[in-house]
């Protein structure tokens, strides 16, 4: 399995001049965090490599494979994706924001699967938002799923949070060369919606859209150790409670 680790953005609300994926939790970094986990369930560091941007000299020193999106302050999330495409060949991928943290078995799980297209489903966020003050919901987006776990809605605006069933954690599994037909999917998008539309398309937005064009995504249920770094309340909540 090969890993996508998307580190390009600033991370503007942390007030700090670095990527959030190298702020420090205690003498590690979010990166090597998850490097850890990713190791437990088995990957090497050299089937990682890291989509960089802001400050992307940075990353130097982590021994890792990097791929550099220039474009990190005007592009969204899915175009620091297809900065990947030199792995489009390959059999397994997974995607992973770096600016959350899981635990090993999630990934352990996702290779235990069967499908080809997978967005893991973080069941425990309502306490989690809680705990990060948002008692609303306000920024959440909508993640709806069907009994055979099959994803229906994607990043839209919650109007009833009893109908959300999970939280979209940052992660994305492809097999069997998914991964090269999400990049051709992505291409397509150019064609419908412009320049503008491809360079500024976020990762929830595009599932919905793939969605709507009846591609087969499927979710798996996770309720072990997440956190994901937006704020100064998040980086505290992360120190208060890392288990590894």
């Amino acid at each position: 399995m090969k890993v996508l680790i998307l580190s390009a953005g600033k991370g503007s609300r942390l007030n700090l001049e670095m990527p959030k994926s190298l702020v420090k939790l205690d003498d590690r970094t979010m990166l090597e965090v998850q490097i850890e986990q990713l190791s437990i369930a088995g990957i090497d560091r050299k089937d990682i490599t890291v989509i960089t941007g802001y400050k992307n000299n940075l990353f130097s020193k982590h021994g890792l494979m990097t791929q550099n999106n220039e474009h990190y302050s005007s592009t969204g999330q899915v175009y620091s994706i297809s900065c990947g495409t030199n792995y489009s060949n390959q059999k397994e991928e997974i995607i992973i924001y770096g600016d959350i943290l899981f635990e090993a078995k999630l990934i352990d799980a996702i290779k235990l699967t069967d499908s080809n297209f997978i967005v893991p489903s973080f069941k425990n966020f309502k306490k989690l938002w809680q705990e990060r003050g948002d008692c609303d919901f306000d920024d959440l987006e909508t993640f709806i799923q069907d009994s055979d776990h099959n994803l229906l809605e994607i990043g839209n605006k919650v109007n009833d949070i009893n109908l959300v069933n999970g939280q979209f954690m940052g992660i994305l599994y492809f097999n069997n060369y998914m991964f090269e037909k999400f990049l051709k999917w992505y291409e397509e998008y150019k064609k419908t919606y412009g320049d503008q539309g491809y360079y500024e398309i976020q990762t929830t937005t595009f599932l919905h859209h793939l969605i709507r064009k009846n591609i087969n995504i499927k979710t798996i249920d996770y309720d072990g150790y997440f956190r994901e770094l937006d704020n100064e309340k998040d980086l505290e909540l992360i120190k208060e409670s890392l288990i590894f």
